[in-house]
């Protein structure tokens, strides 16, 4: 995989610029100069420092070549080279055919950004992000859909002064994680798998609702299903899992000062089953209730009115984290909490410099972290 993707990427950003040339040198082309290709992007670094040690860290390069076929045509594409653990890790993030039928609704078909929650949708992108650290359970190691490839439909809706908006699809499903080792993540849902384990797809989607004519508050409800999570063939594959949740975004302008608040719920539940685990040359089996859900609040001021250019490009935030993962599992335990206080310096509208303290507390066990995160979107 990390040596197809650059290969890959490579060759869509060819295509691209070849047939954007063509395109313009010949004048009988049925649609000429109507292709576009814009490169953008994001790159991040990160210091972090614990009562384990600290360390400075290059996070993410994101390039996206975004290229406009025709008028309904256009291609959304993304490589993302991430730092993980110490290694470097080369992934294909977006790869994405928009297809406009009419001027409310779009087809799309490829790998894409579930439509799940405002921490991975609306704030997915780091330089939208009020906050330098990923919340617990919410995250892509969390309890809901992220990644998937599939078919989907988006659509917007002018009702009155207000405005809706759906977004559907149907994708491979989540795998079911089956380990006779003994290995933590048994039962737990995989959704970052590019390849499907069975026949069965997942049906999920959003739905959005934002009653104001200046679009300053925007509710979600969400949901996905999937019958079938188990390989194929094997005794868990007619596990079924379901997600759903419920988030919401606001900001107001009082004075020189602007609020926003942020919230969202997520729960997921998979059927109960019994596995087995090898211990020396006996199988030992256990079961647990596979249920989990998380949640966050979290508030930010902004002087955007102050006369002061340096002061009005601050942001002061707080976000606390609710996660509860199934008691019983291998992988879950206590629900954990955390609290993160953050100061964002915006030096453009999508590039900050961002200081975070987070106070955690996973399943009893209490840890401190500070943070610094730079990022840049070009």
């Amino acid at each position: 995989m990390k040596k197809i993707a650059p290969l890959l990427l490579a060759g869509i950003v060819f295509w691209t610029i070849n047939a954007q040339a063509q395109d313009a040198a010949t004048p009988n082309s049925p649609n000429p100069g109507s292709m576009n290709f814009l490169l953008t992007g994001a790159g991040s670094a990160m210091f972090a420092a614990s009562s384990d040690g600290n360390t400075f860290t290059p996070m993410a390069l994101m390039v996206m070549p975004l290229t406009k076929i025709n008028d309904r045509l256009f291609l959304e594409s993304g490589l993302k080279f991430e730092v993980v653990d110490g290694d470097v890790g080369i992934g294909i993030e977006v790869l994405n055919l928009h297809y406009k039928v009419t001027p409310w609704l779009t087809a799309h078909f490829g790998k894409f950004p579930a439509s799940w929650g405002n921490v991975l949708d609306m704030f997915g992108g780091g330089f939208v992000s009020r906050f330098p650290s990923t919340p617990i359970g919410l995250s892509d190691d969390g309890l809901a859909p992220t990644d998937q490839v599939g078919f989907g439909l988006q659509a917007g809706l002018q009702t009155g002064k207000s405005k809706m908006l759906y977004d559907i699809y149907v994708a491979n499903g989540p795998k079911l994680t089956v380990d006779s080792t003994g290995a933590d993540m048994t039962g737990h849902m995989s959704y970052e798998g590019l390849m499907d384990n069975n026949k069965n797809k997942a049906i999920g989607g959003k739905i959005g609702w934002l009653p104001f004519s200046n679009s300053s508050l925007q509710i979600d409800a969400f949901g996905q299903y999937a019958g079938k999570t188990g390989d194929a063939g094997s005794p868990y594959e007619n596990v079924a899992s379901t997600s759903y949740g419920v988030d919401l975004n606001f900001y107001k302008t009082f004075g020189p000062m602007m609020l926003r608040i942020m919230g969202q719920y997520e729960a997921t539940q998979t059927d109960n089953q019994t596995y087995g685990m090898i211990e020396d040359t006996s199988i030992t089996t256990y079961t647990f209730d596979n249920k989990g859900s998380s949640w966050y609040v979290a508030g930010t001021l902004s002087p955007t009115g102050s006369q002061s250019k340096f002061i009005s490009n601050l942001e002061l935030g707080a976000r606390y984290v609710n996660y509860a993962p199934p008691k019983k599992a291998p992988w879950g335990g206590d629900p954990s909490t955390q609290l993160t206080l953050a100061v964002n310096y915006w030096l453009t509208w999508s590039s900050q410099l961002s200081f975070g303290y987070d106070v955690l507390n996973e399943g009893g066990k209490k840890s401190n972290e500070f943070t610094v995160r730079g990022i840049y979107k070009f």
